[in-house]
């Protein structure tokens, strides 16, 4: 037998922090750089509280995250072209997305959705000091589908479009 202990929480920050901070320090002008310190920090924090309250039943035996899925979350992040990532929301926003997609996407119930959204929630107000409305990014989406050239963006108006599975 193998085994191999989970990175510390200071490890993952460290790692992630510089991989952010060095994709958005590619647009000095931007300034957005500041803020992948405060990104990872919620993100790890997410990640730990969400391995820790979604944990595996019988009922809901894939509940098991790793830390593959943070990283799916900050390469979610990297897909976006920097001329597309104007400002410290549209980061947010793309955060959110991310986050949403790989870790709620996979909880059956809307109690356990709805638990994810309050947490993440949270941690958006903790660590990126933004105050929002929860229900503003429930159907947020990013894609690279709506334009020609398959650039990364946020879609806007095809939330509008899509029907929703739990009404």
């Amino acid at each position: 037998m193998v085994w191999v202990p989970d990175l510390s929480e200071a490890s993952m920050r460290t790692i992630f922090t510089a991989i952010l901070e060095g994709f958005l320090g590619q647009n000095e002008s931007s300034g957005l750089n500041i803020v992948a310190e405060p990104v990872i920090k919620a993100s790890v924090d997410l990640y730990q509280r969400t391995r820790e309250d979604f944990l595996p039943t019988p009922a809901k035996c894939h509940y098991t995250f790793n830390l593959r899925d943070l990283s799916k979350v900050v390469q979610g992040i990297l897909m976006i072209s920097l001329p597309n990532l104007e400002d410290k929301a549209g980061l947010v926003y793309l955060w959110i997305h991310e986050t949403y997609r790989v870790f709620r996407d996979r909880l059956v119930d809307q109690t356990d959705r709805d638990r994810y959204s309050e947490l993440a929630h949270a941690k958006l107000e903790h660590y990126l000091d933004m105050e929002w409305v929860l229900k503003d990014y429930e159907n947020l989406l990013f894609g690279d589908y709506e334009s020609a050239d398959r650039q990364y963006v946020k879609l806007a108006e095809a939330t509008a479009l899509i029907p929703r599975l739990d009404q």
